[in-house]
């Protein structure tokens, strides 16, 4: 069984791949625990990537990061981000996640 760091470090270099050949730059974080897993640069756009397996409490994983990449299932990677930026047409796919509204009891 794989531990959650494991899974996480082998996430995070499945992004960074998939990163490069989309052209970006990118640097991975020196420290398990910050919030921010990638920084990523192309044609002087710097974004903030965290990288998990769903999209589970996404509002929470993008706080503090322009982008959420999620790979599923060893799927493909999925890019996301909490409203439109200039820098999303950089991206070859990137989707915009809305959130949900709550219901009043």
């Amino acid at each position: 069984m794989e531990s959650p760091s494991a899974k996480g470090a082998r996430l995070e270099l499945c992004v960074a791949v998939d990163l490069m050949r989309q052209g970006w730059e990118v640097f991975r974080a020196m420290s398990p625990v910050g919030k921010t897993d990638l920084c990523i640069i192309k044609r002087n756009a710097l974004l903030r990537v965290q990288v998990k397996s769903t999209t589970g409490d996404w509002e929470r994983s993008l706080r503090g990061n322009n982008v959420l990449a999620v790979v599923a299932n060893e799927g493909p990677v999925r890019y996301f981000c909490k409203r439109r930026f200039a820098s999303m047409s950089l991206f070859e796919s990137i989707e915009v996640l809305k959130q949900q509204r709550r219901k009043k009891l």
